[in-house]
């Protein structure tokens, strides 16, 4: 489930906070509203109730003394009264002392024994009220008098009084409270965009700022205009510290290059007695020949063989100045395709002399898909060339050195591998370190590593390092694959 973002928490807080306030609203004002109407409900029915018991009453009492002779009386008096109350009154129920309902709008009871009749124990009790359901569901108030003067008992008097529009007002409150909580809604929407584009987008817009400077972004800053002071002292502040870190950014970068520059002209300073070595091994061979053409001026087939050789031995020394030239250039860095076997190739071609005399057999484990990164060629090299430098350092007695590559999950992986002396645990935390050497003084600047694990970060990649003393040491590089050159991929 994803994350809601700053202005929909808002939104939803602030209209959730007025949906619950105003649900509780509607309840306590429902139930006020269907309490108070209840009342005035049980105040009239009793008040009806008690009017009727009086005329039904006295015509019962005159029946008992035969001063009334027309038996109709009390249906005509309930008949008037439903005329008068017919939207209130539901039914008239009159039952003799012994629960036989004697008159009644509902001719169905009449004759019939009624269970909710009252007793001789009701008289000079108020007239009794309770709620009752009827068919259809209808709710009504039922209202109860006993016909009774002084301790003369005449029977019950039983009412019911509708509460329709008890529910017909409580529905008209809660509907009046539901379009008034829409309109809240309405209008507390229409304020929070308001607030939201006046402080919240602020914060927002200053979140956005701050995501992108956490993906390296050093450019990146905040509007400084807010109608909070509080979020534009808080963009200023942001904006000074992403200056503090791209100044900070840019010395790094000069020292680094700096760093990288010194270590490659202690490089190129160590390469230089391989390469008088290179250039001294086919030079005399050219003196030689010229030597001997000049002794035999007439023998065309010797001039021949020795041009063959003196143009063999001037390529050599051309191709090894040419490397020892593209490997100490400086400038930015440049990124391009660049293949990860050639580059190894390349840097054992140019140690070839060191490996010669250091009896030191190289082993391939190159991958055959050809695996290319998007890099600066020159630094890759030197990346390289400092470790197998090290390496060879690593290996005053000779060994092996295995140059192996493979590609895994879109990374390529790279290991210089030597069966030199290892490095001591009390040291692996601090190889890293600028200027840390454990070599003899003039032998080495303590930068080799660090140049090394400058260079791989720079290209987004991790450099490790395992080591066992007396077995050997690997240097493994892992930076992001851009294709495979073997499989016709396009790598540019």
């Amino acid at each position: 489930m994803s994350r809601l973002g700053l202005r929909t928490r808002f939104f939803l807080y602030s209209n959730t906070l007025i949906v619950v306030t105003m649900t509780i609203v509607a309840i306590i004002a429902i139930a006020h509203e269907r309490r108070s109407r209840y009342e005035a409900v049980e105040r009239r029915g009793r008040s009806i109730c008690e009017a009727m018991a009086i005329h039904i009453t006295d015509a019962l009492m005159y029946e008992d003394l035969e001063l009334l002779m027309n038996r109709g009386l009390i249906d005509s008096f309930i008949s008037e009264i439903q005329m008068l109350n017919q939207d209130f009154m539901r039914y008239v129920i009159v039952a003799d002392p012994d629960g036989q309902v004697t008159h009644s709008d509902e001719w169905q009871l009449l004759g019939k024994s009624l269970d909710r009749a009252l007793g001789q124990s009701a008289v000079g009790q108020a007239p009794l009220a309770e709620i009752r359901e009827r068919e259809g569901d209808e709710r009504v108030l039922e209202v109860s008098s006993p016909l009774s003067i002084s301790t003369k008992f005449w029977g019950s008097l039983i009412v019911g009084f509708s509460l329709q529009q008890v529910e017909d007002r409580v529905q008209q409150v809660a509907s009046r409270v539901v379009q008034v909580a829409i309109l809240l809604l309405v209008g507390n929407s229409a304020m929070t965009a308001i607030y939201v584009e006046t402080l919240i987008r602020p914060i927002l817009d200053l979140h956005r700022m701050m995501k992108r400077a956490a993906r390296g972004d050093l450019a990146a800053r905040a509007q400084t205009r807010s109608s909070a002071a509080e979020v534009g002292e808080l963009a200023k502040q942001f904006n000074r510290m992403m200056d503090d870190l791209e100044e900070a950014n840019e010395r790094e970068k000069v020292r680094q290059a700096q760093l990288a520059h010194t270590e490659k002209m202690a490089a190129v300073g160590t390469l230089a007695a391989g390469v008088a070595h290179e250039v001294n091994n086919p030079l005399g061979g050219v003196l030689a020949c010229i030597e001997n053409m000049r002794s035999n001026p007439d023998d065309s087939e010797l001039q021949s063989r020795y041009l063959g050789l003196i143009r063999d031995g001037l390529e050599r020394i051309e191709q090894t100045v040419a490397n020892l030239l593209d490997f100490s250039r400086h400038g930015t860095m440049e990124l391009a395709p660049t293949s990860v076997n050639h580059t190894l190739r390349h840097v054992t071609e140019l140690v070839q002399y060191q490996l010669r005399k250091g009896g030191i057999a190289v082993r391939w484990a190159l991958d055959p898909k050809d695996p290319y990164v998007m890099a600066d060629h020159f630094r890759l090299e030197q990346l390289f060339l400092n470790l197998v430098l090290n390496a060879l350092q690593a290996m005053p007695e000779g060994g092996d050195l295995t140059l192996h590559t493979r590609h895994k999950d879109g990374t390529v992986i790279a290991e210089v591998r030597d069966t030199g002396v290892g490095i001591p645990d009390d040291v692996r935390d601090r190889i890293f370190d600028p200027f840390f050497t454990t070599r003899e003084v003039g032998e080495g600047t303590g930068l080799g590593l660090t140049v090394s694990d400058t260079i791989v970060t720079s290209h987004n990649g991790t450099l490790e390092m395992e080591s066992v003393v007396g077995e050997g040491s690997v240097f493994r590089i892992m930076v992001p694959l851009l294709g495979l050159g073997a499989e016709g991929e396009d790598v540019g």
